[in-house]
């Protein structure tokens, strides 16, 4: 995270939060299905789209933020992109008043890096390599 957060400008943390719980999952479980990478890279950025599409045609209060989640929920599982950090992104973004741009940068770069980290450091360390699968 700290390499993300060095790569991408630091002042972004709080936008990246989501993030933190994708490492632990990435790092720690390397094996488990919502550790794979067209998971992690499809339910984040879907994630942050309905939050700023919501912010868009509705605004930001506490039924955007409940409707953002529910939302992302149901696309993940009926997309079988199940990951469950990334239903964060909904309420981030409608905290943030986030635009569009926000899924080009920070967002898309973060998700990129965090993704090679792993990679490469599954290749260093012994155990299973990630990913088992990529879709």
């Amino acid at each position: 995270m700290a390499l993300v957060l060095w790569v991408i400008d630091a002042e972004h943390g709080l936008a990246l939060t989501s993030l933190g719980s994708t490492a632990i999952l990435l790092f720690c479980y390397p094996t488990h299905e919502g550790a794979r990478p067209v998971a992690v890279l499809v339910s984040h950025l879907l994630g942050a789209a309905i939050g700023i599409l919501l912010f868009k045609l509705i605004g930001s209060n506490i039924w955007t933020m409940g409707a953002g989640v529910a939302l992302i929920a149901v696309a993940m599982r009926l997309g079988n992109i199940m990951h469950p950090p990334a239903a964060a992104n909904p309420l981030i973004v409608l905290n943030l008043h986030s635009d569009w741009v926000f899924i080009a940068y920070p967002l898309a770069p973060a998700l990129l890096i965090l993704l090679a980290a792993v990679f490469l450091w599954s290749r260093l360390r012994p155990g299973p390599t990630w990913p088992l699968r990529w879709l």
